[in-house]
């Protein structure tokens, strides 16, 4: 875990991401959905160089091409333009300068394992066999008119659709109306490319790619393996256990392909002609190990991989270190890591964990102070909870084919609490999910110092302005007590100590690495105490004496 040099240190690894679910972030035309207008407007409390915003380096925009959203924008339509929901490109071209003038670098989200059925390449490609566009797909005849093997779809049922136009399937891992593309055609694999070098010369400075692990399928299409389990994490929420026998297919010939790497090399390749530019990778359904190895070899594959690991843990510090430290044994040499505590798939963590504004705080200053790239989803920096929707309102088409089990994502979708006004400040219109009645809003929270808002300014400041903390090694130390995380960050120039109290204990002597009796850099508390840790307090001080 060696040191970075922060002054020739890219933008990607030394500042905070922002994760911007546009439709829930800021309506600017009072219809009721979030657009690029009102992003635009925002983009000072995101960064305006002062301790009043969160300084984020990174702003990575869930999509906003044309969509027929039967999956909320991750069916895409047209990969060349913006969909009329959020806006147009002129208004595109003023969020990259915006952000631009702002210190800003803009993230889009890749989604190319699979497009609409409505993008013209798969109108075109169900019309015969002949059509040109028909190999930018998966088909497959089938066996009896039935599908041809036991691939599942992530969301239900088979993996194959009938098309009566070719008589044949098409292989879709998710929604019917998303289409897997065939990985394997070399004129596929250039028409991503060139949709690549498309906003990176509008300006985009990387890409995000969805389920990137899924590009590539058996050629050979052999059946899935499926596993019988007694119980299983509850979708969205796995700290809970729900105790259903089933059998869950194991992913062997869909997931994790040979050839998936050298995609990802190629397109590497691609991010590399513009110096600067970054690409991260949601690497879904494997073991730690698995998803590490898409860094590739000598840092030739994903800039970043998410860190999804958290997730499935307790908020615990005995949890949160094992991970930490399997990460940091399992990443390969040179890799920086990505963390991650929420995004738009899974329950947020303050409704995951149960937490407190006061623990929110902790679970922000752990993910601010671990060596690597933090990923803040909106409304994380307000300890925003899961919204409750009512059964009419589920958006969610997860939501819908699935109630009432408690597997719909829009309760982490729902619009952000800009202040106490009847649209919260998103929107004078209807939004299109409701508000958390019970949130604290964004100007509540700002004039609060006490709030966890005001905390997360706090620690992204201090954090910006350390080597230690955005470019230092890391190396984990045994706490005060086995309620506590705590770990030394280190560059030439600073020595720090990180400690967590993951607990409602006060815990009476400091981690051996602090000076006895030395007043801390930073705190979650007005007046620490120099000889004991408060419950959930965060503190960093200068490590040794």
């Amino acid at each position: 875990m060696a040191a970075t040099d922060a002054q020739t240190q890219p933008w990607w690894k030394r500042g905070l991401i922002y994760h911007c679910y546009v439709r829930s972030f800021m309506d600017g035309n009072g219809d009721g959905i979030g657009d690029l207008p009102g992003l635009i407007s925002r983009l000072d409390v995101l960064r305006d160089g002062t301790p009043s915003s969160l300084g984020i380096e990174g702003l990575w925009l869930s999509p906003v091409y044309p969509s027929p959203n039967r999956d909320f924008g991750y069916d895409i339509s047209d990969y060349r333009a913006i969909d009329p929901t959020y806006g147009t490109m002129d208004d595109f071209d003023r969020l990259v300068a915006g952000a631009r003038a702002q210190g800003i670098h803009l993230i889009m989200d890749l989604v190319v394992n699979h497009s609409s059925t409505e993008h013209a390449w798969f109108r075109q490609a169900r019309t015969s066999h002949e059509n040109p566009f028909h190999d930018y797909y998966l088909w497959n005849d089938g066996v009896n008119g039935n599908p041809p093997n036991n691939w599942g779809s992530t969301f239900g049922g088979s993996a194959w659709e009938w098309n009566e136009q070719t008589h044949e399937f098409y292989l879709h891992s998710f929604f019917k109306e998303q289409a897997d593309l065939n990985w394997r055609n070399p004129r596929l694999r250039e028409e991503v490319r060139g949709i690549m070098r498309f906003w990176m010369d509008r300006g985009v400075d990387g890409f995000r790619l969805d389920v990137a692990n899924y590009y590539v399928k058996d050629a050979q299409l052999r059946d899935n393996t499926h596993e019988l389990i007694i119980t299983q994490p509850m979708p969205g929420n796995p700290s809970k256990t729900l105790f259903i026998p089933m059998s869950r297919e194991v992913y062997d010939h869909t997931v994790d392909q040979p050839e998936t790497h050298d995609v990802l090399r190629e397109m590497r390749g691609v991010i590399d002609e513009k110096p600067g530019r970054m690409v991260v990778g949601e690497i879904t359904q494997r073991t730690l190990t698995q998803v590490l190895s898409y860094y590739g070899d000598h840092d030739n594959e994903l800039s970043l991989v998410f860190n999804f690991f958290f997730f499935v843990r307790h908020f615990r510090a005995k949890d949160f270190r094992g991970i930490i430290e399997q990460t940091f044994t399992l990443l390969p040499e040179g890799a920086w890591p990505a963390w991650v505590l929420s995004n738009h798939d899974v329950v947020r963590a303050v409704s995951r964990y149960h937490l407190t504004p006061v623990m929110a705080k902790s679970m922000i200053g752990l993910l601010l102070t671990l060596k690597g790239t933090p990923f803040l989803y909106n409304g994380e920096e307000l300890g925003l909870a899961n919204t409750p929707i009512p059964r009419r309102m589920v958006q969610d088409p997860v939501g819908k084919r699935y109630w009432p089990l408690p597997v719909g994502r829009d309760g982490e979708r729902t619009p952000m609490p800009w202040d106490a006004s009847p649209g919260s400040g998103f929107t004078t219109g209807t939004p299109w999910l409701p508000v958390h009645a019970s949130a604290t809003t964004y100007s509540g929270q700002s004039g609060d110092p006490a709030s966890v808002l005001s905390f997360t300014r706090q620690l992204s400041w201090f954090r910006s302005h350390h080597p230690a903390l955005h470019a230092g090694d890391m190396t984990i130390v045994d706490g005060p007590s086995d309620t506590c995380l705590c770990f030394a960050r280190t560059s030439p120039a600073e020595h720090m100590t990180v400690t967590i109290n993951l607990s409602s204990q006060v815990v009476p002597t400091p981690c051996s690495s602090f000076a006895s009796g030395q007043n801390p850099l930073f705190s979650t508390e007005d007046q620490p105490s120099t000889h004991s840790l408060a419950p959930w307090e965060v503190r960093i001080a200068a490590a040794g004496a």
